[in-house]
């Protein structure tokens, strides 16, 4: 009688592999036939990459970020309208010295702001990962 369970076992681990093996290829039918219809399958989704070209603003970098450049040529522009406008003697000297000065700081301002709005303009490959 044992060797008749054994056999009953047997037969019935069989034939539940079998319906096991079964329900797999449903699955795989059902699969295909999704794909020939045009409808995604959510348990494959094949991955790819798109990338565009996007084009990025990015600030200049300054050359001369103590802007040495703008404050000297305010000073010799200020100093020239100061020595100018002042009389004779002393008040021309202080005239020139304090048109030097205001040029000076004119020239400063005036390169700083210039060297903030320089702008230029690249072009970057961006890339992501999409599924169909």
């Amino acid at each position: 009688m044992k060797s008749t369970r054994m056999v009953s076992f047997l037969l019935i681990g069989a034939s539940l592999a079998a319906l096991a093996g079964c329900n797999d290829s449903k699955a795989d039918v059902a699969q295909a036939r999704a794909s020939e219809a045009g409808a995604t399958v959510s348990a494959k989704r094949t991955p790819h990459e798109v990338c565009t070209d996007e084009v990025v603003t990015t600030q200049k970098p300054v050359k001369d970020k103590d802007r040495v450049l703008g404050t000297l040529a305010g000073a010799v522009v200020g100093g020239v309208v100061g020595n100018k406008i002042g009389g004779h003697g002393t008040t021309q000297d202080i005239a020139t010295i304090g048109g030097a000065a205001a040029g000076g700081y004119a020239g400063n301002r005036v390169q700083k702001s210039v060297q903030n709005g320089a702008t230029e303009q690249t072009t970057q490959r961006v890339c992501h990962t999409e599924y169909d």
